[in-house]
C-alpha cells in the first residue's frame, strides 16, 4: 500500500486526509515508459507538461530539411478534465506515458466535523480488502455532492442491500524521475449487493 497525504482547504479551515493507493506498487514511482513522438495513438496515454494526459488530437507534418517528421499532439488532462496541452516535437522524441489504474471503492460512511454543525470532512470507502480509506470531502467537486446525497437516500430509506460505489481513477503525475500518485473520482454508481 502506498499512502499518500494531501491538504485541502475549505473556507478558512484546512482539512488534511489520507488516501490509501490500493493498486499501486509500494513508494514512489522510478520511471515510466516511453514511446516516440510519432507513434503517439488517439485516446492513448501520454505526460504533458508533468501531467498525465489522453491524447484527443494527434497530426503529423512531412519530413522537413532535416529529415525528421514534425508531430503535433494535442492531449486532455486525466485528472483535470477542462485542461488541454498542446506539444509539437520531431517524430523521434521519446515521451513518456504514465501508469493509469481505475478502481471502485464503496462508501460506508460520511463523517463529519465536530463542534461544526452538519460539515462534512470526509467520505470513508472500502476496498476489497476491506481497509477503511478517506477521501476529503470536497463541495465544489458534484460527485462528492452526488456521492453524498446518494449516501443520504440510502441510510433514510434504509436499505441495506443498496451501496454508492466511488469510481477512482489514479495516475502519475510529476517530470523526470520526481513522480507521484493523484487521484480523481470519476462516477458514482449505487449497486446492489
Amino acid at each position: 500500500m502506498y499512502l499518500s497525504r494531501i491538504s485541502h482547504s475549505s473556507g478558512c479551515a484546512v482539512i488534511e486526509f489520507v488516501v490509501t493507493l490500493v493498486s499501486c506498487s509500494q513508494g514512489k514511482v522510478e520511471g515510466l515508459e516511453v514511446v516516440e513522438g510519432s507513434h503517439v495513438k488517439v485516446k492513448g496515454y501520454l505526460m504533458m507538461k508533468g501531467r498525465p494526459a489522453m491524447c484527443v488530437k494527434m497530426s503529423t507534418a512531412k519530413p522537413g530539411k532535416h529529415g525528421h517528421v514534425k508531430c503535433n499532439i494535442v492531449g486532455q488532462d486525466l485528472l483535470k478534465p477542462d485542461k488541454k496541452y498542446q506539444h509539437m516535437c520531431p517524430g523521434h522524441e521519446a515521451i513518456e506515458v504514465p501508469v493509469v489504474k481505475k478502481y471502485e471503492l464503496e462508501l460506508s460512511d460520511v463523517e463529519k466535523e465536530e463542534g461544526k454543525g452538519s460539515n462534512i470532512e470526509c467520505l470513508v470507502t472500502m476496498n476489497d480488502d476491506a481497509e477503511e480509506i478517506k477521501i476529503t470531502y470536497n463541495g465544489e467537486d458534484p460527485l462528492h455532492k452526488e456521492a453524498v446525497d446518494k449516501w443520504n437516500e440510502i441510510e433514510e430509506s434504509g436499505a441495506d442491500d443498496k451501496v454508492v460505489v466511488l469510481s477512482i481513477l489514479q495516475a502519475t503525475v510529476g517530470e523526470k524521475g520526481k513522480y507521484d500518485w493523484e487521484y480523481r473520482v470519476e462516477k458514482v454508481n449505487v449497486k446492489t449487493d
